[in-house]
């Protein structure tokens, strides 16, 4: 890859404190974070980018024992968010290198990319992740806006088709949504497929391949209406009554059906419209929905009153509540997280850049104080530990543990997590621009502007 042709973002230019009174140096944050994208980027398949360089505590495990659950393998998913940083600093060598690899190495013929594969392309796990298939062509799209045709590139418009059609024909349902464990109609997922839609429809229409695009849209248009249809519940339970809200997962489409599902890694059996996450921000962040849509407000009370924590340094979030991929909590609390016995999966930094992001769309007097975008900054450097290292997790308990965790630093998860890396960056450069980067204009141009 060339070298990065920008400066760093003038909102990570800075030694700053926190509000819990912390000192960050964000600039330093900033270049390690860069540096670590670059290095987990492997040397002989150029693009292929690992998730971490890391086993999710891994200090449980002997060296001489095969646990399968490291992170030093290619997701397409983890991949599109170290794209948009490399994207971002004007590394577009390297962005292009990123697609070129999920196109060459990672989909099949009929347009399948599967959840993660080894280096050279072998599928690992091989289960279906709707937003992993979408996310290349919205990757190639950003690339296609920044001049790079397909003359200039080492993938073509029928690699963009293949997918496409994969997802016309198996969408908008999901295998497993993006946190690998959940089959059905989730907000997060759909998002990633009708910009992947409409972004390839975009470079159908600029080579000439109209009517791929008009099928395309078609159904991107209609996925856009039915999303609160088939994700946001009308009725809500006696727990959560900000109606309508977004819920994390369907099972069939049907959110006011009170489906039950036992969630993951040991987790509880649950009303799916009791179960919560900040997944529905993606349909703002790909410029599906507006900030201010009733949905996605009612949705936003619900997550903080359910997985939100207000940290000295800014606010936190978890995956979802119920989430069991985390160190023990019962007990032995603090033991490293196994298949074998139930955790507690703790606070994730991504989610307070994903956050921040969605803070630079409202009107500053009306942004969380929490969770503007120059504190969420500040919170996601001061999770980083000694060596400037995000972790996946930090820990979310101010009462000390056996195993010395620390309130808001890092867990024994993967460490350093390449997206945690990349958001970081990409929030930053969003502040800069004072509204979020990597958005696709042709979908908000479609959606959000006409409403």
């Amino acid at each position: 890859g060339s070298s990065p042709t920008n400066p760093s973002p003038k909102a990570a230019d800075r030694v700053t404190e926190t509000a819990a009174g912390e000192t960050v140096d964000l600039a330093a944050q900033y270049r390690t974070a860069l540096m670590t994208l670059r290095a987990v980027e492997d040397k002989t398949f150029l693009g292929a980018s690992i998730a971490s360089p890391s086993v999710p505590w891994g200090e449980a495990v002997t060296a001489d024992e095969e646990k399968g659950y490291g992170y030093n393998f290619v997701w397409s998913r983890d991949l599109y968010q170290v794209f948009t940083a490399f994207e971002l600093v004007g590394d577009l060598q390297t962005a292009a290198d990123q697609v070129a690899y999920v196109y060459n190495y990672q989909q099949d013929d009929r347009g399948f990319i599967p959840q993660n594969t080894y280096l050279n392309g072998i599928t690992r796990w091989g289960g279906e992740q709707m937003d992993n298939i979408s996310f290349p062509s919205v990757m190639a799209y950003h690339l296609h806006e920044r001049g790079l045709s397909f003359d200039d590139v080492d993938y073509g418009y029928e690699h963009v088709r293949r997918s496409a059609d994969y997802i016309l024909r198996n969408g908008p349902g999901s295998g497993q949504e993006r946190w690998e464990e959940e089959s059905g109609y989730s907000p997060s997922t759909i998002a990633a497929e009708i910009a992947g839609l409409s972004c390839a429809a975009k470079l159908a229409i600029e080579t000439g391949h109209e009517t791929d695009a008009l099928v395309w849209l078609a159904v991107a248009d209609r996925w856009t209406n039915r999303v609160p249809e088939w994700t946001a519940t009308e009725t809500g339970t006696h727990r959560h009554q900000n109606t309508p809200y977004y819920v994390r997962v369907t099972r069939d489409g049907e959110p006011d059906a009170g489906h039950r599902r036992t969630l993951a890694n040991g987790g509880p059996r649950l009303d799916e419209r009791n179960v919560i996450d900040a997944g529905f921000l993606e349909l703002v962040r790909l410029g599906i929905v507006s900030w201010d849509d009733e949905i996605v407000r009612n949705s936003l009370r619900e997550v903080d009153d359910t997985i939100r924590v207000d940290m000295p340094a800014g606010a936190a979030f978890y995956r979802y509540n119920g989430d069991g991929y985390g160190e023990v909590e019962q007990g032995d609390m603090g033991a490293p997280w196994s298949p074998e016995r139930p955790g507690k999966g703790r606070l994730w930094p991504i989610f307070t850049g994903e956050r921040g992001e969605y803070e630079l769309r409202r009107p500053p007097t009306e942004r969380d104080e929490g969770a503007r975008p120059d504190r969420a900054l500040t919170t996601m450097a001061s999770f980083a530990n000694s060596g400037r290292m995000i972790a996946e997790q930090v820990w979310d308990r101010e009462v000390s543990t056996d195993y010395n965790w620390a309130y808001g630093e890092g867990t024994g998860s993967a460490t350093p997590l390449a997206w945690s890396m990349a958001q970081y960056i990409r929030l930053a450069h969003g502040i800069d621009a004072g509204e979020p980067a990597e958005e696709p204009a042709f979908v908000a141009d479609r959606y959000r502007e006409r409403g």
